[in-house]
């Protein structure tokens, strides 16, 4: 009988620690932009926990917010696809993962593409 309860509450510290990650978001997660220009996005941030948590990303030490609910926008320029962290600023365990990925437009390939197919119409 112990086993099991011991089991069991194992069990229910595993469901509430992937709930707490759950209330992570990060809105928008794809920034497109043309070439020669940097992807600059307004990125809302929301987070609910229990103990204070820090925003970072991946590979930068240094957090970007730390809280331990809020609801915010951060205007930040990426260059290519970016992980960000959401850690316990306690302990630094990982709470939530999230990607941002950057996407380039290329206005004239759709005229490219459209031009070659134009030029097989005539051609059986």
């Amino acid at each position: 009988m112990t086993l099991r309860t011991l089991a069991l509450l194992l069990l229910l510290c595993g469901f509430s620690s992937a709930a707490a990650a759950a209330d992570f978001s990060l809105q928008p997660r794809l920034c497109l932009h043309h070439a020669h220009q940097a992807c600059v996005l307004k990125l809302n941030v929301r987070w609910q926990q229990d103990n204070k948590a820090c925003l970072y990303k991946k590979a930068d030490p240094t957090p970007l917010l730390c809280a331990n609910s809020i609801s915010q926008q951060l205007q930040l320029e990426l260059t290519a696809h970016t992980n960000f962290e959401l850690r316990n600023s306690a302990t630094g365990e990982l709470l939530a993962e999230r990607q941002v990925k950057v996407l380039q437009v290329d206005l004239n390939a759709s005229d490219q593409l459209l031009k070659r197919s134009r030029n097989s119409w005539g051609n059986p």
